[in-house]
């Protein structure tokens, strides 16, 4: 397993048949891309810390025990506040890290047009 570095924090891939399975830790006062996919839909867990999430029209904080479920095509973000925080994110269908339609980055990575 190989940790990969973002600016907003890192993710590792456990498992990558049939369902691509990541841990996702967002740094403190960090948030990821305001994005969406075509070909995959994506599941939420929060393991430890404080994130908010956006799906769509719904934000809030998250709340262990609960799943948050991403349909491709939908708008989402992840962020922390004061707190970082850890999510599994469980992927369904066509994976491809290049699948991301960006549309709000705060570091210079959104899509033009």
């Amino acid at each position: 397993m190989k940790k990969v570095k973002r600016p907003w924090g890192n993710f590792t891939t456990l498992w990558k048949e049939g369902a691509n399975i990541k841990i996702i830790e967002v740094k403190s006062r960090s948030r990821l891309s305001l994005q969406s996919h075509r070909f995959r839909d994506e599941f939420w867990f929060l393991l430890s810390g404080e994130l908010w999430y956006l799906i769509g029209r719904k934000k809030g904080k998250m709340k262990k025990g609960i799943v948050y479920q991403i349909p491709r095509g939908t708008k989402h973000r992840l962020w922390a506040n004061k707190k970082g925080g850890r999510i599994i994110e469980v992927s369904l269908g066509k994976f491809d890290e290049k699948d991301i339609i960006r549309y709000e980055d705060d570091y210079g990575r959104a899509d033009s047009g």
